[in-house]
């Protein structure tokens, strides 16, 4: 078998494996208001470029708050061996069984921002031994990006240091490897993260959540804008910190897609996604499905990129259902590439 068709095999089975765990089913409403949108045009007519600096994006909105409180309707399993959600004062805390934390105080954590509980419901069964922070702050990419700006990104790490070591009983816990993820429009407070660099990341995934700037009045991207994504691409390619990075089929008005994004990152590599079919390169008969009409088609892959530590996947997803379908994907993309990445 090819080094091509293997990755795809592997990825399938592992979709397979994620979606059989949680034994859940996307159900998508149709009786939602037009306002449910999942990525709607940006609030501003304008067509000058985001305001925010390089690296990151313009304002857009995920899922409304309903939709986003509810989890997408993810089956509910529980908190496996987590306790509860514990406070932060930005977000919440899951912390896992002592046997996660060493006894001086060294975790590994994974910081989510947008879509808590659905997170928790994907990983909290997993027992992949990992202190998860959620963070949602409504649906639009600015109050991601405000809550970080200044010192909120160290008060956070800080904040959670504290209360694993107070759930611990260990004084002096602090996170030994560091995970971020995010989704829609969590990937306002990515850009804050990547600009600062303040604190070495072991892994960056990103679930159909890097959109970009257009120059006015094109649909080019704004020269510079994704910098700082386009170097750690590079640096992921090289073999350096994992880079995750998944796309639907959404589109966008006023701004680039997911897509868009994701082909822009692969073309400054000088790289190109391998298509997937549903003949000959595609999933192998009875590959999973969600269900039937939009659901069953959220997370049939349609082409790949594997680099490296870089790895990009597309899918067909182009509704709500896709948008939502893509916090799945999390358990598989941690135990297949970030978790023995770590060395676990």
């Amino acid at each position: 078998m090819s080094g091509r068709r293997t990755r795809q095999l592997r990825d399938a089975l592992l979709l397979a494996a994620s979606l059989g765990v949680m034994g859940s089913v996307l159900l998508l409403r149709r009786s939602r208001e037009p306002s449910a949108s999942p990525v709607p045009a940006p609030s501003s007519a304008s067509a000058e470029p985001s305001p925010l600096p390089r690296g990151g994006e313009p304002e857009h909105m995920a899922l409304d708050e309903r939709e986003a409180q509810a989890g997408c309707d993810f089956a509910d399993h529980g908190f496996g061996g987590y306790e509860r959600w514990r406070p932060l004062p930005v977000g919440r805390l899951l912390v896992p069984p002592a046997r996660a934390i060493s006894t001086d105080g060294g975790y590994d954590l994974l910081v989510h921002f947008h879509g808590a509980e659905a997170i928790r419901k994907v990983l909290a069964p997993r027992d992949l031994e990992l202190v998860i922070a959620g963070v949602d702050l409504g649906t639009r990419s600015s109050a991601y990006a405000r809550a970080l700006e200044g010192g909120g990104w160290d008060a956070l790490l800080q904040a959670i240091d504290r209360e694993v070591g107070a759930a611990a009983g260990i004084a002096g816990a602090r996170a030994r490897r560091l995970v971020l993820s995010s989704w829609s429009a969590g990937s306002g407070a990515i850009g804050r993260v990547v600009e600062r660099g303040s604190r070495h990341v072991d892994a960056l995934i990103l679930l159909d959540s890097l959109y970009g700037s257009y120059m006015p009045g094109q649909t080019s991207l704004v020269q510079g804008q994704l910098a700082p994504y386009v170097a750690l691409a590079n640096a992921a390619a090289r073999g350096a910190p994992v880079f995750y990075l998944t796309h639907t089929e959404i589109p966008t008005s006023g701004y680039a897609s997911t897509k868009e994004v994701a082909t822009f990152l692969l073309r400054e590599l000088g790289a190109s996604p391998i298509a997937v079919t549903s003949s000959g390169d595609g999933a192998p008969p009875g590959a999973p499905s969600l269900g039937d009409d939009e659901a069953g088609d959220a997370l049939r892959l349609t082409r790949m990129y594997d680099g490296g530590s870089l790895y990009v996947r597309g899918y067909a997803g182009a509704g709500p259902g896709g948008h939502c379908a893509q916090l799945r994907l999390l358990p598989a993309i941690l135990a297949e590439h970030v978790l023995p990445a770590l060395g676990r």
